[in-house]
């Protein structure tokens, strides 16, 4: 004798009671006799796996359907659920990677959420050898208390790191200080020299555009102290007498410990250039969505596009991180005799 699948009831969650009604198009209909309600169940399965991957590769809602042959709304609940199934990333990474390097480059990004003015803000980094995305938080901005709480999960897990890279943002220095004393933080040169060109009105104003150029030539690259010292006299030499470059070369003075933190540690950066590679690829991915409905939704979506993006081989790393391809961010953290879940 054949066994037919009993479904439940969707009201009143009783399966003795259903019973099959008609069939329409792809799908059947179903009575509940208990309460009297009427429910379909669609007889095209696809592999709600592959969907969910698909959707977080870019590919809209409107394909999707047309590819998998069922409707918008049927695609996006079907990766609505998937993304429920999958772990938290932060809990994820404290089960299963350890595996860390010395150098941690972190950034905020903001996100545009529905009933928020100024969107929400995520607060991610990547370990900089590794290219794998161990923690995240989303955060109403990029404050003390937020990025305290994100360096907080990141101790959790992860050995202290020796270099933190990042843009030139008081609150990140103050807590990543804080949680690891002894860290030394790189501000990155094209940040830097960005809030230099806000200060000279550079793009509007174009009376300070030379002395801007002798910045950026010294602001390039790594230099010895000699060198760096000698290019920075002369600076101060020709420009003492006006007051607002004279107060541009008295913060470089001021940063220069931030500005060279690269120093003793082997194929340390200068730049977080690969952080904002990731923000990048976000920003695209992000484009197709407009905005979230609600935080959580965001917190879910993101955290299965990290999940996501560590999963995935890297096929175009270049130079010194050329040993990446073919593997995974998470490949190359995770604890040694670990087993890897599959998730997509």
């Amino acid at each position: 004798m054949g066994y037919m699948k009993k479904y439940k009831c969707p009201s009143c969650l009783t399966t003795s009671s259903v019973i099959r009604h008609a069939k329409r198009g792809s799908s059947i209909r179903y009575l509940c006799r208990s309460c009297r309600k009427y429910f379909s169940i669609s007889t095209i399965h696809c592999n709600t796996k592959q969907l969910l991957s698909d959707h977080l590769d870019g590919i809209s809602f409107r394909k999707l359907a047309s590819k998998y042959g069922i409707s918008k709304s049927h695609a996006f609940d079907l990766c609505y659920e998937e993304l429920k199934k999958l772990p938290n990333n932060n809990q994820f990474t404290h089960k299963y990677c350890d595996r860390f390097s010395h150098i941690f480059v972190v950034d905020g990004k903001y996100l545009t959420v529905k009933g928020y003015k100024y969107g929400y803000c995520l607060l991610w980094g990547v370990d900089y050898f590794r290219h794998d995305i161990p923690v995240f938080t989303l955060a109403p901005s990029e404050n003390y208390q937020s990025w305290a709480k994100y360096f907080s999960y990141y101790r959790i897990f992860a050995h202290h790191p020796s270099l933190l890279v990042c843009d030139d943002n008081v609150n990140i220095k103050m807590a990543a200080r804080n949680t690891f004393p002894t860290v030394k933080i790189q501000t990155c040169y094209n940040h830097f020299k960005e809030n230099i060109r806000r200060e000279l009105h550079i793009r509007s104003d174009t009376t300070y555009k030379p002395f801007m150029r002798r910045i950026e030539s010294i602001l390039k690259g790594k230099l010895s102290d000699e060198t760096l010292n000698r290019w920075l006299f002369a600076l101060y030499r020709d420009y003492h007498n006006d007051p607002v470059c004279l107060s541009v070369l008295t913060n470089i003075e001021k940063y220069k410990s931030e500005l060279l933190a690269y120093r003793g540690i082997p194929q340390a950066p200068f730049t977080s250039n690969l952080m904002e590679s990731f923000n990048s690829h976000l920003e695209a991915r992000l484009f197709s969505l407009k905005h979230f409905h609600s935080v959580a939704h965001a917190r879910l979506w993101l955290n299965g596009y990290i999940l996501k993006r560590r999963c995935t081989k890297f096929t175009s790393c270049s130079r010194k991180f050329a040993f990446l391809n073919g593997k995974t961010g998470i490949q190359m953290t995770q604890k040694q005799g670990t087993v890897l879940p599959s998730f997509f």
